[in-house]
């Protein structure tokens, strides 16, 4: 009778240590749906989504006075926004712990790139006159906007 009662005990503990497949499949993937529910919908302006080597085929480059080596500028210059083009430059020019400058002289803007636990933050700021030469001055204006950018290219505008 106690063999009966353990054998039960037993295969009880296992059905409740079970999972449930039409759970999992029901929900999908749980990183598809992550990022919908961290968004602020009503925030999103925009989604990033062309291709910036049509942009412009340059790559980025070293910033003068650099210590840290992981800051990376290209300047360029027209009205096409920036933003759209973000996921684009990311995946072929970023790597982890760097900042980007990408300085527009058209829209006299500087927006600063960088990527955080798999979003990418942009901050558009005020260009300041020659703050492209040196690293103490790049990224040094006003701050215009701040903006993330989802994996599925959707931008957010930040308050």
């Amino acid at each position: 009778m106690k063999k009966l009662w353990v054998l039960l005990l037993m295969v009880g503990l296992l059905a409740a240590c079970g999972s449930d497949d039409s759970k999992t499949e029901a929900t999908g993937n749980p990183n598809e749906s992550t990022w919908d529910d961290v968004k602020d919908h009503d925030r999103i302006v925009g989604v990033s989504d062309k291709d910036f080597s049509k942009l412009k085929k340059m790559k980025p480059g070293k910033v003068r006075n650099d210590t840290t080596g992981k800051a990376k500028k290209l300047v360029m210059s027209g009205n096409e926004d920036v933003l759209e083009y973000l996921l684009s430059y990311e995946k072929k020019n970023m790597k982890d712990d760097e900042v980007h400058y990408i300085i527009n002289f058209t829209t006299n803007t500087t927006t600063i790139v960088n990527k955080m636990s798999g979003l990418l933050y942009a901050d558009v700021k005020e260009y300041v006159d020659k703050e492209e030469h040196d690293a103490k001055a790049i990224g040094s204006g006003m701050l215009l906007k701040s903006y993330i950018i989802y994996p599925d290219g959707d931008i957010e505008e930040v308050e």
